[in-house]
């Protein structure tokens, strides 16, 4: 294991002048297609479960298996998609996979009814795609903020994103009531093709990678940063990455029942028709609009601690979800899961972005994206076995392990004190090359790391 080296002064203590409009515009260009993303393809997550249950009869367990079968591929994908943008750069493989997702949506639209194999075998297509692309968006947001930014700039990004998350269940769940449920994925492929527009006209590169002129100066300072087969091992030697993911493994179990388990949940154990269903799934996309921007500038000092104090809410709804009687209750359940997500969310991202130089940024993000991934894999299953149990068996179990997880973000907490951060100029927890200079700072725009003036 390579030791983290001496931790410099917190950046997140330095001044932020200006707020979020100081941000690079990449940032919300970024955004804006999370947005509209978001405002499609989140119906089709959210119905997808009905679908399988409603469409192919299906038992609970069996739905959420299904799901979870298909989950490897993202462990592999994510680590393939971190690797290969830390290689060749992000545009790329930030912009393409949408166009993709539109034909993969439009094809779940047109033969979901021609047989169960078929249908799971785009949604593994749509899967890839999204794998690919996550790791990319999300390492270009690191290359172009300054970490006193970043918590912000995710939290930006997350705003976006639920807008489109607060529109399309509620959109999705009235279109389903009048036109059936295989709407939802038509729905999906517009928007899909929408954020590909978007991303084509309007990003441009952060980081052209290793592979490209810059690989000489790889070599010169890190001989081993241009090899697939370091990329994949390199960021598992960084202990406080392992620490973290192993964190974020046990955090996933939790936050993946705010998915297909409680679909299920509402819709079978609660029998809430579509459109409230729809709606409950809205209520996390309003409180993320109207709440993200001021959580994420109070939660940047003691971010492990914050981290804690997200899983106790998260432990808090599903207590609310277990005692609720229905469709209110749970839209106040989903209220405090929410102010849960609002905190932890950006915050994993943060801590990812100041891990490591550009060089490896894809890597980290990919890495721990096993983690996370991993635990996405059976995080359904488990969901809908306990679910099919009692609604008592799913919840409070979950709510206990919130609490661990809290415990242990407190213990990492207490052991690392200041979370690594890559010092202004600087090369990361583990000697990444940064590839900037004074003058132009991140390579393809005019980013300096302490403010936007506009690429």
């Amino acid at each position: 294991m390579t030791d983290v080296p001496p931790k410099p002064m917190d950046p997140v203590a330095l001044p932020l002048k200006g707020g979020w409009r100081t941000l690079d515009r990449r940032v919300y260009t970024l955004s804006v297609a999370a947005f509209v993303r978001s405002s499609g393809r989140s119906a089709s997550w959210i119905f997808l479960p009905l679908l399988l249950y409603v469409g192919y009869h299906l038992s609970l367990f069996q739905v959420g298996l299904l799901v979870s079968a298909l989950v490897p591929l993202s462990v592999l994908v994510n680590l393939l998609g971190g690797v290969a943008t830390d290689r060749y750069g992000r545009r790329w493989f930030a912009m393409v996979p949408p166009f993709g997702a539109a034909m993969v949506f439009l094809a779940l639209y047109r033969f979901w009814d021609a047989g169960l194999g078929l249908m799971m075998v785009l949604w593994a297509c749509n899967i890839v795609l999204i794998n690919i692309q996550q790791p990319a968006q999300n390492a270009m947001l690191g290359d172009v903020t300054h970490p006193a930014e970043r918590t912000v700039a995710f939290g930006v990004q997350r705003v976006f994103s639920n807008a489109g998350f607060a529109l399309a269940p509620a959109v999705g769940g009235l279109l389903a009531a009048g036109y059936g449920l295989p709407v939802v994925f038509l729905m999906s492929a517009v928007t899909a093709f929408g954020e590909g527009v978007i991303l084509l006209a309007f990003l441009k590169e952060s980081f052209r990678g290793t592979a490209s002129e810059q690989r000489t100066q790889a070599s010169n300072e890190d001989p081993g940063s241009h090899r697939w087969s370091e990329g994949f091992r390199y960021p598992f030697r960084d202990r406080f990455l392992v620490s973290f993911g192993v964190l974020g493994f046990a955090l996933t179990i939790v936050t993946q029942q705010f998915g297909t388990p409680l679909t299920l949940f509402l819709g079978t154990a609660q029998h809430l028709p579509f459109a409230e269903i729809g709606l409950v799934y809205s209520m996390n996309g309003i409180v993320v609009v109207a709440l993200q921007i001021p959580i994420s500038w109070g939660v940047q000092r003691r971010r492990l601690l914050w981290m804690a104090v997200g899983a106790l809410l998260y432990g808090t709804a599903f207590l609310v979800l277990d005692i609720s009687p229905g469709f209110i209750v749970d839209l106040a359940a989903i209220f405090v899961l929410t102010l849960g997500e609002d905190i932890s969310s950006p915050l994993q991202n943060a801590v990812l972005s100041g891990l490591s130089g550009p060089a490896r940024r894809g890597s980290y993000f990919g890495a721990y994206n096993v983690f996370t991934s991993s635990a996405q894999a059976f995080a359904p299953a488990l969901g809908t076995l306990l679910l099919g149990i009692s609604n008592e068996a799913l919840w409070v179990p979950m709510a206990g392990l919130s609490l661990i997880v809290a415990m242990g973000y407190t213990m990492l907490h207490r052991r690392d004190g200041t979370i690594p951060e890559v010092p202004p100029g600087g090369t990361g927890s583990v000697g990444a090359p940064l590839f900037v200079t004074p003058t132009t700072g991140v390579t393809g725009g005019k980013h300096t790391g302490f403010g936007h003036t506009g690429p």
